[in-house]
């Protein structure tokens, strides 16, 4: 995969996981690109310090994992191989451009869809589609749990309000989950999944 100048106009790039594919080597090649365009500072951010020190490219550069360290604002985020636990350190960012490079045991596409993100195998840019009504529908699901989706009556008012997304043909489980992660911790997560599996259990339609 060739370097594109288009990559220098978004905030957010995805590499999508494709099989048999090279494109995650393309990906490492892109966070450095657009940091040296861009004359910015780069940071990685990936799982293990172990998955960073495996790449001499990354060897001098500053590293935030799982375990260690925060982003700063600003400059260029190479997500490298992230995990849902560790994009909890990059949900916050507003200033900072994102190149998510993704690993076949995490799927970010509805990341990439909810941030807009630049796909740079389909050199499309993503969109969830979400009408007004359903953004209303996903806010709603992340007020009622403010206490971790913690007790029973949270999970009735969620189930109302996926049942809102549901009417409007807009549920989509990943997005529901990656529209909460940008506000709730994996730990409540969890329990919004149970709330999710219920729920389509009841007959759902999914988008």
């Amino acid at each position: 995969m060739s370097i594109d100048p288009e990559y220098l106009k978004h905030q957010h790039l995805y590499v999508p996981w494709i099989e048999g594919h090279a494109i995650i080597e393309a990906g490492k090649a892109i966070g450095i690109y657009v940091a040296q365009r861009h004359k910015a500072r780069l940071t990685i951010v990936c799982p293990l310090k172990s998955n960073a020190n495996y790449h001499k490219e990354f060897a001098k550069l500053p590293i935030v994992t799982e375990r260690s360290g925060q982003v700063t604002d600003g400059g260029v985020v190479l997500a490298w191989c992230p995990t849902r636990k560790l994009m909890d350190k990059i949900h916050h960012l507003k200033k900072s451009i994102v190149v998510l490079v993704e690993w076949p045991t995490e799927n970010f596409e509805a990341w990439a869809k909810l941030v807009g993100a630049y796909n740079v195998v389909t050199r499309e840019v993503m969109s969830a589609n979400l009408s007004d009504d359903a953004v209303k529908a996903l806010e709603g699901v992340v007020w009622e749990g403010y206490n971790g989706w913690h007790d029973s009556t949270a999970e009735i008012l969620t189930t109302s309000r996926l049942k809102e997304l549901d009417a409007l043909g807009e549920y989509d489980r990943a997005i529901v989950i990656q529209y909460a992660s940008h506000h709730r911790g994996q730990t409540s997560l969890q329990r919004l999944e149970k709330i999710l599996d219920k729920f389509e259990r009841s007959g759902a339609k999914a988008a």
